[in-house]
């Protein structure tokens, strides 16, 4: 079972490295339209990008996506991840550490993290399947759990939830009966805040609400439209000659909820958000705060870039943030919680999808908030804007 885990990490992130596995036509940000302030009154240099994420305040509202660990192999690239996120004060979340409660000699791939980044927020990383028996395993311990925590001395934990790409996986758990008992015991257990996280197919409004009664402090949405874990494992299966897995892969590359709408979705939870799945550049991630993200979350752009080097990860991550910084002030925003009241308008497929799903009055209410704004002010239009008399 080692072995085995050992050679899986090491084979996602070759494979996401080498291969096109990104969710076909789902992401969908160009759905999203921030609305253009042509005299903005903010100084782009004086654009606060702070935010508040469990009780910490972070220098931006930028998220080092779980990558990976579990191989000696890559421990550079969570070295180098390790490093930017202490040197911008952003949150990192390490791959599933299952590799190395199995097999502590592993340990290293994910502890080189903290060593790396002292005082970075670090996120956890276990597997809602092990927490309930499967037959390949028995599942995981309490102390395990704390192993996982201690190992990186971790400020939050992340039990992520990858149904889809256990059912396409060869050697997959394939049950998932019992998951929210286990979720509901693991958070009344432990005092670390624990981040319910999707793993590429999204949270509906109704796991949303779900998971916030499971006792999850946060939720990554983990949305279709970025790599996809179904991909991935199914060109895996490929290598393997194994057809069966290969062609489920194939099928459901595109399933799940893209990441604009399961945000929006999501947000019925009134829990802090992580939205990852898709996301590629600093307007996506503009977009994703104006929808009511409090992190944003990159993965294979920062793991494209870790495996070169540290100054490749940093200029991709000076790149991001130079992008949001001119979306936030051409939509007249100098903080990110301005930023969330800016006005958005929502089209297409994704308008469609929330329309049919009940949240029309709310699509429509973030498309008039300066202007709602205006009227709830009780002043008339003039008295606010005065014709300009020379």
């Amino acid at each position: 079972m080692a072995d085995e885990v050992k050679q899986r990490k090491i084979e996602h992130v070759n494979i996401a490295l080498t291969q096109d596995v990104a969710a076909p036509q789902q992401a969908n940000w160009s759905d999203v339209h921030l609305v253009h302030q042509a005299l903005p009154e903010v100084d782009l240099e004086e654009i606060d990008t702070s935010v508040t994420f469990l009780g910490r305040r972070l220098r931006y509202p930028i998220f080092m996506s779980s990558l990976t660990g579990g191989h000696p192999d890559v421990l550079t690239i969570n070295h180098n991840l390790a490093r930017a996120a202490e040197h911008y004060d952003v949150a990192l979340g390490v791959g599933s550490q299952r590799a190395a409660i199995v097999n502590p000699a592993l340990t290293a791939s994910y502890s080189i993290v903290r060593e790396s980044a002292p005082n970075a927020f670090l996120i956890a990383n276990i597997g809602a399947p092990q927490l309930i028996a499967q037959a390949q395993h028995t599942p995981f311990t309490l102390a395990q759990v704390q192993e996982a925590i201690r190992m990186i001395q971790a400020n939050a934990l992340a039990v992520h939830m990858n149904s889809l790409q256990e059912a396409v996986q060869p050697e997959g758990d394939r049950r998932a009966q019992g998951e929210v008992a286990a979720l509901r015991r693991l958070t009344s257990q432990i005092e670390l805040p624990v981040i319910s996280k999707e793993t590429g197919a999204g949270v509906s409004r109704e796991q949303a609400l779900l998971l916030r009664a499971c006792g999850a402090a946060a939720i990554d949405i983990g949305g279709a439209g970025g790599s996809s874990m179904s991909a991935i494992e199914g060109a895996r299966a490929q290598q393997q000659g194994l057809e069966q897995s290969q062609s489920i892969g194939n099928v459901f590359r595109d399933w799940g909820i893209a990441t604009p709408i399961s945000l929006i979705e999501a947000g019925i939870a009134n829990l802090p958000l992580i939205s990852t799945g898709g996301m590629r550049s600093g307007l996506d991630a503009a977009r994703a705060l104006a929808l009511g993200a409090t992190l944003v979350g990159f993965g294979l752009p920062f793991l494209q870039a870790a495996s070169k080097g540290y100054d490749e990860l940093r200029a991709v991550m000076d790149e991001i943030i130079a992008q949001l910084k001119v979306a936030m002030q051409l939509s007249g925003a100098s903080t990110i919680a301005q930023l969330r009241s800016t006005d958005v308008v929502v089209t297409g497929q994704t308008h469609e999808w929330l329309t049919l799903r009940g949240f029309e009055d709310q699509l429509k209410g973030m498309a008039q908030r300066r202007w709602r704004q205006l009227l709830e002010s009780g002043e008339t239009q003039t008295q606010l804007y005065p014709p300009c008399v020379p």
